[in-house]
């Protein structure tokens, strides 16, 4: 009897330092996930996958005050965009590929990038 209570005991040890793990784990996961660097790496992705399609004409606006953060710039150097959120400035950026010329301005509550 006292050997299955010790081997009962062990198990349930087991089992809740895991779900300590688990817990931990996903917490920084999730803290991860929201970030700043991730918001600003998927409005670069979604600016330069916009560009990628345009065609000469088309105009589109990146608000300043968006849901993945507050855009403090637009900028469209080398053949990348590179967005800054949260006055927290892009150093990567990701890479865009047009053959026609494009133009960013930058407005009170927005930025204006056209396609010409």
């Amino acid at each position: 009897m006292n050997k299955k209570g010790d081997l009962m005991g062990r198990a349930l040890i087991h089992i809740i330092l895991i779900a300590i793990i688990m817990a931990l784990l996903v917490t920084a996961v999730a803290g991860t996930a929201n970030s700043r660097g991730v918001r600003q790496q998927i409005l670069e992705k979604q600016t330069a996958l916009l560009l990628d399609s345009a065609v000469p004409g088309m105009e589109f606006i990146i608000p300043k005050k968006n849901i993945g953060g507050f855009v403090h710039s637009v900028d469209l150097r080398d053949g990348n965009v590179f967005v800054g959120v949260d006055n927290f400035k892009s150093l990567k950026g990701y890479p865009y590929f047009t053959r026609y010329s494009v133009d960013v301005r930058d407005e009170d509550t927005k930025f204006v990038v056209s396609v010409s």
